[in-house]
């Protein structure tokens, strides 16, 4: 993957240290997935579930990428019901979704188009028509700098106290380090503040995010880093404080690998989290050779979770 950078920038980066070379940075003991549930999300014609997120009331919301729709599940076990998407233009996939409050949710999309300055989150409501879009926010690129990769744009996205923070599936990369971007942004001011997570694979990039927030009002962020050989997830803390100039870079810690919640080659896309051992994952269906059902999984996460530097 090629991606271009502002020299000054990249210099910095490769100022940084070698590639991780163990499968365990820092040599912490990861936790183990355990007590694996799978439920199918069967709706017509909906295939290529690509994020999770839970409301205010509890329920689960899965968003398909191509399909302009929604599947809440309003209970464990329980079938899924289909609930529209208005207003995401046609020619946008629909890649993340998170909750603000109990009428707004935002929705993180991509461009297949390569020549790009920006990709789109959209805000909207939740009413009687189902989903519909009030109001759409640019992430400029020329905050790390890059060149998104068509077909890659904003990946994962998550919220926690007024803010949305989102994941860039295009990589910044060095010859010996490889950096996902991440982007947080702030409801009430429209400031964007960018930051940089170092991957922990030589071929990872994220795919999705869940965000808890914490006494000191740090954001804890558990996040999987996948690719065709890679499924795993990672844990990163983004600082109560930020600034919108060079991007900090975030050391991430290996949490689990999801191989256990995997029967095939699932893609996951879509993540939550209670902040604790609960984690539920949404398979992407409609993925390169990648066929099946729908499947909402549900799992635990056994053993002392490494904590985030």
């Amino acid at each position: 993957m090629q991606v271009r950078i502002a020299a000054p920038f990249l210099a910095a980066l490769c100022a940084c240290g070698g590639a991780p070379e163990s499968e365990h940075p820092a040599a912490l003991e990861p936790a183990t997935v355990t007590d694996v549930h799978r439920q199918e999300l069967n709706v017509d014609d909906v295939t290529g579930l690509s994020d999770l997120a839970r409301d205010p009331e509890g329920r689960t919301w899965a968003v398909a990428e191509r399909k302009r729709v929604a599947l809440r599940v309003d209970r464990p076990g329980a079938a899924a019901i289909a609930v529209p998407i208005v207003g995401v233009p046609d020619d946008l996939d629909t890649e993340g979704m998170a909750w603000i409050d109990r009428e707004r949710v935002a929705l993180a999309t991509e461009s297949d188009h390569g020549a790009r300055t920006s990709d789109a989150i959209f805000i909207a409501r939740l009413g009687p028509g189902g989903i519909e879009v009030v109001e759409r926010r640019d992430l400029e690129y020329s905050l790390w700098p890059l060149d998104p990769i068509g077909n890659q744009g904003l990946e994962g996205l998550c919220s926690a106290d007024g803010l949305l923070i989102a994941a860039v599936e295009t990589v910044i990369a060095s010859p010996e380090e490889r950096f996902a971007p991440i982007a947080v942004h702030e409801l009430a001011t429209g400031r964007w503040s960018p930051l940089l997570v170092r991957l922990t694979t030589r071929t990872g990039k994220l795919s999705a995010l869940a965000c808890v927030q914490r006494p000191d009002r740090s954001i804890d962020v558990l996040a999987i880093e996948r690719h065709f050989e890679v499924a795993r997830l990672i844990r990163f803390r983004v600082p109560a404080k930020l600034d919108t100039g060079k991007p900090r870079t975030l050391v991430p810690v290996v949490v689990a690998e999801l191989a256990p919640a995997m029967i095939h080659q699932e893609n996951f896309e879509g993540l939550l989290w209670d902040g604790a051992a609960a984690i539920s994952l949404v398979v992407d269906n409609d993925w390169t050779t990648i066929t099946g059902p729908n499947l909402l999984i549900t799992a635990r996460l056994t053993g002392r979770l490494p904590e985030p530097r």
